[in-house]
C-alpha cells in the first residue's frame, strides 16, 4: 500500500511576483537607482486588497524612510502614487493589451529558472501564511519565500507596522470570503 506525502513547499503559486517587480522598477526610475537596489515587496492578495509593504523596504540597505528622495516630491507622496500605481498596472495593460501575459511568463520562467538552478531567489509567492503572520493557517497569498531546487525552501516573516497588519488581515479576510461564497 502506497502512502503520499504532501508537500507543500512543491505548490505555490505566482503570488504578487509580478506586482513587486513593476514596483521595483518604477520605483528604481523614480529614485535614479536601478530595480536591483530596491527591496521592497507587494503582499496579499494579488488584486484589489494587494499592498506594499512601506516599513521593511530598503534602497540598497538603506531604510527608505532615510534614503534621499528627489526633490519636488515627499515620501508619503511616493508611496501613495506608487501603491496606487501597482495596484492599478495590471488593469492598465489589460486595457491597452487586451492581456497581460507576456508579464506572467516572464515570471513564470524566472521561478522555473530558479528552481533549476537552486538560486534561492526570493520572491513573493502564493503559499499557506505562517502563524506568525495572524491571519489563520487556511489563508493563501503572496508572501516573500525562498525559492531553490525544492521550491519553497522557507517562508520569510517580513516586518510589518500596525498599519500593514491590518492590510494583511483584510486582504485575509477577503480571501477567506471568496473561498466562503464559492463553497456555499
Amino acid at each position: 500500500m502506497a502512502t503520499s506525502t504532501r508537500a507543500e513547499n512543491l505548490i505555490f503559486g505566482s503570488g504578487t511576483v509580478l506586482d513587486t517587480a513593476r514596483l521595483r522598477y518604477q520605483l528604481g526610475k523614480r529614485l535614479s537607482v536601478a530595480k536591483q537596489d530596491v527591496h521592497a515587496y507587494v503582499i496579499g492578495e494579488h488584486g484589489d486588497s494587494e499592498f506594499v509593504v512601506w516599513s521593511s523596504a530598503f534602497i540598497g540597505g538603506i531604510l527608505l524612510t532615510e534614503f534621499p528622495i528627489p526633490q519636488g516630491a515627499t515620501l508619503e507622496q511616493i508611496q501613495q502614487e506608487y501603491a496606487q500605481l501597482t495596484r492599478k498596472r495590471g488593469y492598465n495593460i489589460f486595457e491597452c493589451k487586451g492581456n497581460t501575459s507576456y508579464g506572467i511568463s516572464t515570471v513564470v520562467c524566472q521561478l522555473v529558472d530558479t528552481i533549476l538552478r537552486d538560486e534561492k531567489q526570493i520572491f513573493p509567492v502564493s503559499t499557506r501564511a505562517d502563524s506568525n503572520y495572524g491571519v489563520g493557517s487556511e489563508v493563501v497569498f503572496g508572501l516573500p519565500c525562498i525559492i531553490g531546487s525544492t521550491g519553497i525552501q522557507r517562508q520569510l516573516l517580513l516586518s510589518r507596522n500596525a498599519h500593514e497588519q491590518r492590510l494583511l488581515e483584510e486582504s485575509a479576510n477577503k480571501l477567506n470570503e471568496a473561498h466562503n461564497s464559492l463553497h456555499n
